[in-house]
């Protein structure tokens, strides 16, 4: 993300942008307060944090742009007034409940620690600790109960083979991590660097994603590249910008998920995850339209080639892959 799109979804968020009826702004972090329909969009805080990422370098700097400073504080400062402070217009109207309340206040406590140590020049590392740790230990359960699907649906002994290389597989350290983000200019949400942390993928036909509907049968089974797989594959396919308008009418581009931007090929896709011997991939989003959150789970489907949105985070993806995986008898081959 550079620093000018950075500062764009940082005005979206903090309800500062010049157009306020853009989707972006009027479902951000204060935009969705004001009027609140009832749900804190958990999407906003990952975006915030990409966002505090892309902008680091900015904060370390002697002279501050006055115009970051202004949307963190504004962001900090009514995000808390509306919607933790009991005399604010939330709590007082028993909008919010105290659930709500709570996460929103360690959503602002992530959001200004963050702030504070880049501006006191005290890294990145102690800056996004927390969020780390927040992330780490929404992901966790998912990821163990990942595991425990596993064991109980690999029954074909040749699949059990291709298991027990998954789990003894490692992670990916996070130089390694840095070191592709930095080849590609990116940045990667959280959560999946969390997950890629304990595991760089999941060896090749070992398919543990399956988003869809299990119950319709409608779920396509994945196979996580690892982070070398994953540059091999920007090398063919995504390295290249096409719109979609160079293959389809006006009409079949209406089919497109407004979350997406109308590309049929776009170098801020990347693709993480394949089908063996199918021409399919789960695909990180991270240069979404103003519907969309950065960081969203889209898919490349071949013949006819268009694309799809499928969930909103990877950790959204997960959730709903061991939600499917738990309704199937075994994972085939």
């Amino acid at each position: 993300m550079d620093i000018s799109n950075a500062v764009r979804l940082l005005k979206c968020h903090a309800f500062a942008h010049d157009d306020v009826d853009l989707p972006k702004a009027e479902n951000g972090f204060l935009g969705c307060l004001r009027p609140f329909q009832g749900e804190l969009k958990e999407a906003n805080l990952h975006e915030m944090m990409v966002v505090i990422r892309a902008l680091a370098a900015k904060l370390g700097e002697p002279a501050l742009d006055r115009e970051i400073i202004s949307c963190l504080w504004t962001i900090c400062k009514l995000g808390r007034a509306w919607a933790v402070e009991p005399e604010g217009m939330l709590r007082s109207n028993g909008l919010i409940t105290d659930e709500q309340v709570e996460r929103m206040e360690n959503w602002l406590d992530l959001i200004s620690y963050a702030v504070m140590t880049l501006l006191d020049n005290g890294g990145e590392e102690e800056a996004f600790w927390g969020y780390h740790e927040y992330v780490s230990e929404q992901l966790e359960p998912l990821m163990a109960e990942l595991d425990d699907l596993l064991q109980e649906k690999v029954v074909e002994a040749e699949i059990q083979e291709l298991h027990g290389e998954y789990k003894e597989r490692v992670g990916a350290d996070e130089e390694r991590l840095a070191a592709f983000e930095r080849k590609f200019d990116v940045l990667l949400p959280e959560d999946f660097r969390s997950f890629y942390r304990r595991k760089d993928g999941s060896g090749y036909a070992f398919h543990i994603l399956y988003p869809g509907d299990a119950e319709t049968e409608e779920c396509v089974p994945y196979y996580l590249m690892s982070l070398d797989e994953m540059e091999k594959t920007k090398g063919y396919f995504c390295e290249r910008d096409e719109l979609l308008a160079q293959y389809y009418s006006e009409e079949e581009i209406q089919e497109l998920a407004p979350e997406i931007k109308p590309y049929l090929f776009y170098r801020k896709w990347f693709p993480f995850a394949t089908m063996a011997g199918g021409s399919l991939y789960l695909m990180l989003d991270l240069d979404p339209s103003d519907q969309g959150t950065y960081g969203q789970i889209i898919s490349y489907v071949h013949d006819p080639d268009f694309v799809y949105y499928v969930a909103g985070s990877f950790t959204d993806l997960l959730r709903e892959s061991n939600r499917n995986l738990s309704l199937m008898d075994e994972i085939e081959y």
